[in-house]
């Protein structure tokens, strides 16, 4: 059954730090770390979204776990059980499935890999990963991307989850892109998230106020991304409705009616986060 549902990044300044990875120059695994208070549990967000919205799922974000131990995971599940709600979906930033390194890749899928045990675990229907390294965008999609998210496809598949990956920046934001890779590993093994806030120039938007900056956001030509959503809400298997905060001026950066009226348009009929 479709959902409204709501993601944990909602409140992703108020549910503690956010957990993100990089390889350095020789390869090791770095964390890097944003620091935000933590003023409620993900039990807590769950009660909330149930509560204040009246919704029934929820996303949860990997990289807002603080903990995944098995009892810890039990845990929650069962307090989410408890709180009417169900998770959705999880999206999962870890790992760079375009890496030049068949070592990294192998690395990052095994990783990528116990995290769909999670997300299985909380009884999540759908797990999202990245065409490229998190919010970096995407690479090219090579013969090595392609064989990962088969593989991938087929450990969410034979846990009962559906593999997604996102229009996340870059080229993975780039309705050529996101449509060919579908094709080349398979539609019926890959499915796209579809968010109507993460196309360009929205993205870029985004990306500096989280950064600390404020890039011109007044005047600005939003036609493209309508198109991007006409392109490609044919083919989403689940849909992100996302509005960034309006323009420095006030005025919205995203009309998300019509947005979402594009996505009903096309046809689409399944769950919104």
């Amino acid at each position: 059954m479709p959902y409204a549902a709501v993601s944990s990044f909602s409140l992703h300044s108020r549910l503690g730090p956010l957990h993100l990875e990089r390889r350095d120059e020789k390869g090791a695994l770095q964390s890097v770390e944003f620091s935000f208070p933590k003023m409620h549990s993900f039990e807590d967000f769950g009660q909330i979204a149930h509560d204040r919205l009246g919704v029934q799922a929820i996303e949860l974000c990997q990289l807002q776990f603080d903990a995944d131990a098995e009892r810890r995971i039990d845990e929650l599940r069962g307090a989410l059980d408890r709180a009417g709600v169900k998770v959705l979906t999880m999206p999962i930033d870890i790992g760079d499935l375009t890496t030049d390194s068949d070592a990294y890749r192998a690395e990052d899928v095994a990783r990528i890999e116990r995290w769909f045990e999670i997300a299985h675990r909380l009884g999540a229907d759908y797990v999202r990963v990245n065409a490229g390294a998190p919010f970096g965008g995407a690479g090219q999609a090579s013969r090595g991307v392609i064989g990962a998210l088969q593989g991938l496809s087929d450990r969410a598949k034979a846990l009962g989850m559906r593999l997604l990956v996102e229009n996340h920046g870059g080229l993975s934001s780039d309705p050529n892109f996101v449509l060919g890779l579908l094709e080349d590993v398979g539609r019926d093994r890959l499915g796209l998230l579809l968010d109507v806030g993460n196309f360009e120039p929205l993205i870029s938007i985004s990306h500096g106020r989280f950064a600390g900056n404020e890039p011109p956001s007044t005047g600005i030509d939003m036609s493209r991304v309508y198109e991007n959503i006409e392109r490609l809400a044919p083919v989403a298997s689940l849909v992100h409705a996302k509005a960034i905060d309006p323009a420095s001026d006030g005025s919205p950066l995203l009309d998300l009616p019509r947005a979402l009226g594009i996505v009903a348009a096309s046809g689409y009929s399944g769950s919104v986060s």
